[in-house]
C-alpha cells in the first residue's frame, strides 16, 4: 500500500492546528467566563473596590493570606497577599497601586526563614504570573528588568498572557469548573472576605513540614540576592511616599522551625535583614510571632498555615499591635 506522503503531513498539520485551536478556545473560556471567580481576581476587585480608605495593607505569600483578618485591624485594611507570590511580584504589584491608595499609612511584609531563599524566586513558573502582565501590574521597562533577573521563562508567561495555553493543571481546574457549572454548583468554592483566605480545620505532621522546608531550600542560596534587593526596592519605594513598613514573623509550627533553622536561623535572619544597615533605615518595626503558638498545633492548618481558629486569635493580637504603633505615628506627627 503506497502512502502519500504530502497527505500524511497535511492530516498532521490540520490536527496540530485543532489541537493548538483547542487549547486556545479552553484557555479563552477559561479566562473569560472562570478567571473573575478565581482567588486572585476576587482579591484584586474587593481592593479596587476599597483601596480609597485602606490605611493598612498587607502583603506577601499564603502564609499571610491565611492568617491575617482585616476585618480584626484597628483601621482601614486589605489582605492584598497572593499565594506563591514573592517580594518580586509584590514589588510591581505595589508600585502598580501606592499611588492609587492615598490613605495608605503603613505595609506589612512577611519575614520567614525561607522568604529569601532562591525557590521563591520560581514564582516566574506559577500560574498567576501572567496575570501581572494581564492586570498591567509590569511595564515594558520592568519586562526588561524582570528578564535580566529570570531570563527567557519571563518571554514564555508574557505569551502566555497574551495567548493563554493552559498546563496539565490549568486544564484539571478547567474541566472541574465545568463540571462544577453543569451540575449548577459553585465556581467560587473558597471564602475570599477582604483577601483573608478562610480554611478551617487542619493536618499538622513533621513529615509536611520537613518537606516542605526541603522544598523552599532546595535551590542553591538561602538569601538570595534577587530577593533581597526587590525587598530594598519595597522599602525604598515605601519610603519615598511616607509609608512605614512593619515587618512580621508570621507562627508557624514547631515542626517548622525545627527543619527551617537547619538551614537558616532566627538570629541569621534577623542579623541579614532586620539589623542590616541596609534595610533597618526603613524597617519602622519588626514584630516577631514567629514561635507565638509553636505547639498549639489545633491552630494550624499545616506546619507553616494558620487555620480560621488561628488566624482569629493571631488578627486580635497583630491588631494590638498595630494600634499601638498608628499612636505611636500621631504622636510624632
Amino acid at each position: 500500500m503506497k502512502f502519500d506522503l504530502k497527505i500524511i503531513i497535511k492530516g498532521i498539520l490540520i490536527a496540530l492546528c485543532i489541537y493548538i485551536g483547542a487549547l486556545l478556545a479552553v484557555g479563552f473560556i477559561g479566562r473569560i467566563v472562570f478567571e473573575p471567580k478565581s482567588v486572585f481576581a476576587r482579591t484584586v476587585k474587593g481592593f479596587e473596590a476599597q483601596k480609597d480608605q485602606i490605611q493598612i495593607l498587607f502583603l506577601g505569600q499564603s502564609d499571610m493570606k491565611y492568617a491575617i483578618i482585616p476585618q480584626a485591624m484597628p483601621y482601614p485594611s486589605y489582605n492584598f497577599a497572593e499565594s506563591g507570590e514573592n517580594f518580586v511580584a509584590t514589588y510591581f504589584k505595589l508600585k502598580y497601586y501606592i499611588d492609587k491608595t492615598p490613605g495608605l499609612k503603613i505595609v506589612v511584609l512577611p519575614l520567614n526563614l525561607t522568604c529569601f531563599s532562591t525557590t521563591r524566586l520560581e514564582w516566574v513558573r506559577g500560574k498567576q504570573f501572567p496575570n501581572y502582565f494581564s492586570y498591567g501590574y509590569i511595564t515594558y521597562e520592568d519586562f526588561r528588568e524582570l528578564y535580566k533577573l529570570m531570563g527567557f521563562k519571563v518571554v514564555l508567561k508574557k505569551m502566555q498572557s497574551l495567548l493563554p495555553f493552559p498546563d496539565s493543571r490549568q486544564m484539571k481546574t478547567f474541566l472541574q469548573n465545568v463540571g462544577n457549572l453543569v451540575r449548577s454548583k459553585p465556581i467560587e468554592r473558597s471564602e475570599i472576605d477582604d483577601g483573608y483566605f478562610k480554611v478551617s480545620g487542619g493536618n499538622v505532621s513533621e513529615e509536611y513540614a520537613r518537606e516542605a522546608v526541603q522544598h523552599r531550600f532546595r535551590k542553591k542560596y538561602k538569601f538570595d540576592e534577587g530577593s533581597l534587593t526587590y525587598f530594598e526596592k519595597i522599602l525604598v519605594l515605601c519610603h519615598s511616599r511616607g509609608v512605614k513598613v512593619v515587618t512580621l514573623a508570621m507562627p508557624v509550627t514547631d515542626y517548622y522551625i525545627k527543619h527551617a533553622e537547619k538551614y537558616v536561623t532566627r538570629a541569621a535572619l534577623y542579623e541579614r535583614v532586620v539589623a542590616n544597615p541596609r534595610f533597618s533605615p526603613y524597617i519602622y518595626r519588626h514584630i516577631d510571632y514567629m514561635d507565638r503558638y509553636a505547639k498549639d498545633h489545633a491552630l494550624f492548618w499545616n506546619g507553616d498555615h494558620l487555620n480560621f481558629e488561628g488566624a482569629t486569635i493571631f488578627s486580635k493580637l497583630v491588631a494590638s499591635e498595630l494600634s499601638k504603633i498608628f499612636e505611636e505615628m500621631r504622636k510624632v506627627s
